[in-house]
Formats: C-alpha cells, structure tokens, sequence
C-alpha cells in the first residue's frame, strides 16, 4: 500500500520539481548594522556578505551569542495586517529565544569542535561575538494554508503555499569580544521553504524556525571552511510530510 501511495504520488513531486524556485530578494537594510560595504556573494550561503581581510581567525576558540535584537522588527507596521497585533511582542520574543538557542545548538552539535559556546560577555581575545538581528517576519497565512489540505495530490496545493509566501530575514554580524571591532556581516532573506502542506504550516511561525535553524547551520560551515571552499545556500524545497 506505502510503495503504491508513493507510486501515484510522483508524477506530482516531479511537476514540482521542475517548477521555477522564487527567490525571496535581496534583504533590505535596516538600521540594525551598516551594510553599504556588503555585496553579494556566491560562495556563501548568505545573500550579502563582508569579511575584513586579514583578520588571524585562529586566535579565536571561543563564540558568545548575544541576545537577538528585535527592535528593528517590532517598528514594522506590517503586522496589523495580520489580525494579530496583541500577540506579537510575545510572538517575537518567543522567537528571539528560539533564534538564540538554535545558533548555539548549531556550534555545540559541530563536529569539528571548531568554536567552543561561552556565556561570558568578558572582553577576551579568544571570543567572536555574535550578534543578531531579526529584521523582518510574516507570520504562515494558516487558514488559507488550510485549503490546502484539500487538493493535496493537485497542483492546486502548490499555488496555495507559493503565491502566499512568508518571509523572515536576519542580520548577522561576528566581533572581536576584546576590540569590538566587526569583522564579520551577513545578512539574508529566506521566504518559507517550498512544501507540502506539512506541520510547519498550522503553526505561526514553523516555517521561520526551519529557516533559522538553517542559518545557524550554515554559519559554522562558514567559520569552518576552507580558503575558496564554496559553502552552498540552504534549499528551497521541503517535501516532508511532517
């Protein structure tokens, strides 16, 4: 029964493939760091990117994450729109947390150990930085989400998910703790994965805590690669179920 339900279920999924992936646009600027020296890059998995040349990353053994800046977010007037105006200072501080959380697991689950996680704010030589900012957030649009449910072997449940995109964007910049010099500025804008209609979809914001556990991924493949290594961009797909 599981290899015929699969059988019937490909022509769909090879339809989808071969469907254009939108890209979710350059990330716009928003206050939180300076991003007129930022360009974009193709090697890296952010959409715009600087690297200070020069900089002796050797001596640094260490990675503090610091509380995500919010601030930036919570001026857009965007999230009226969205009937949920009461909830979203605790939405976003929710998420703040998860983002927090998730760039360390991502460092503490390395396995190359490359950077060891602190929690000391002390000014060490041996300790990068890291702060962030969420600059922009749409929340899932559930209920028209939900008619999903409906055509699910349809075409019609990719036009549901596709033409109601959500996004989320950060702000990412890596500092000597010592100096305070920046050394490192990221910054991306990642729309919801392309899907089936999955679990991630009945809730708010499932989708924006994929893409910021992919994100926190990305970034220690980053700080571990190699001169010229190429570390590719998170996919745009998502065809689980759950």
């Amino acid at each position: 029964m599981r290899i015929r339900h699969w059988t019937q279920m490909l022509p769909f999924l090879l339809a989808v493939l071969s469907l254009p992936v939108c890209m979710a646009g350059e990330p716009k600027p928003s206050g939180f760091m300076n991003q007129s020296d930022m360009t974009l890059r193709g090697d890296l998995p952010f959409e715009k990117a600087w690297i200070k040349p020069g900089v002796n990353w050797a001596q640094y053994r260490k990675v503090v994450i610091t509380p995500v800046d919010t601030s930036h977010l919570l001026k857009a007037d965007l999230w009226q729109d969205f009937g949920r105006t009461g909830e979203i200072k605790k939405d976003v501080e929710n998420l703040a947390r998860y983002t927090r959380a998730a760039f360390e697991r991502a460092f503490f689950a390395d396995p190359d150990k490359r950077f060891k996680v602190t929690f000391s704010m002390q000014p060490s030589p041996e300790i990068l930085r890291v702060e962030m900012a969420l600059t922009e957030l749409t929340p899932n649009k559930v209920l028209l989400k939900a008619a999903g449910f409906v055509p699910v072997y349809g075409l019609a449940a990719t036009a549901v998910n596709q033409t109601n995109p959500s996004y989320v964007a950060i702000e990412i910049q890596l500092k000597d703790a010592r100096t305070g010099e920046t050394l490192v500025k990221f910054a991306d804008r990642k729309k919801e994965p392309f899907t089936l209609i999955n679990i991630d979809q009945l809730s708010w914001y499932g989708f924006a805590e994929k893409r910021i556990d992919q994100w926190a991924v990305k970034l220690v493949e980053t700080l571990n690669r190699k001169p010229g290594e190429v570390v590719d961009k998170s996919s745009s797909f998502d065809l689980k179920l759950w």
